[in-house]
């Protein structure tokens, strides 16, 4: 059987986002090639010693996490074995205070951005509270601009999640898709090749 494949599927099936599948996979081929056994016969120490190993690389309780959450997925949604088999515990991550600026350095950060359209993702991504995968993925479809809000579609948890739309921004948002001629099927903020716009841009 190619539990790796297997693995992918059942992901897939269940519609796991694209890079969970792939830290996923990742994690169950390192771990099945340490563990140099058949899956059906690791253990709960097999684990154990496994993630063990990480403590003593000074791995962070995050990443260690990560390994115990697709060996989990790995032992139970595809091996089918009982959970008391492999009831272990997650490591503790510290919990660090978030850096948050203050009102008066949002508006210089804002203020300092020359390009018309970057400051336009930015100024809807900070007043609706998006992420910059939410915000790129965009449609014009989305937005419902005279109800002040719009939709992302397919979010974390693969949820539908309502946002506002700033008053202040209104305007500039209906002047952006009229000047672009965008589309009602059109991406808000298009890359190359009419795709949607990179996360990993250098642009803003």
């Amino acid at each position: 059987m190619d539990y790796i494949d297997s693995m992918k599927k059942e992901l897939l099936r269940r519609k796991y986002s694209d890079k969970t599948i792939k830290t996923y996979i990742y994690c169950i081929r390192k771990f099945l090639k340490n563990s140099k056994k058949e899956p059906k016969k690791i253990n709960k120490s097999d684990i154990i010693n496994y993630l063990n190993s990480f403590i003593e690389k000074d791995f962070t309780g995050s990443t260690i996490n990560v390994y115990l959450q697709s060996i989990k997925f790995l032992m139970e949604e595809i091996l089918h074995k009982k959970r008391a088999f492999y009831n272990i515990k997650y490591s503790k991550t510290p919990k660090k205070l978030p850096i948050v600026l203050s009102k008066e350095e949002i508006i210089k950060l804002i203020s300092s951005i020359e390009n018309r359209k970057h400051k336009l993702m930015i100024k809807l991504m900070y007043s609706a509270g998006l992420r910059v995968s939410e915000l790129v993925y965009l449609k014009v479809q989305d937005l419902e601009i005279d109800k002040n809000f719009g939709w992302v579609r397919k979010g974390k948890g693969n949820k539908d999640r309502l946002f506002i739309i700033a008053k202040s921004i209104k305007q500039e948002l209906q002047e952006f898709i009229k000047e672009n001629k965008l589309c009602f099927d059109c991406w808000l903020f298009k890359g190359n090749k009419n795709k949607h716009y990179s996360q990993r841009s250098q642009g803003y």
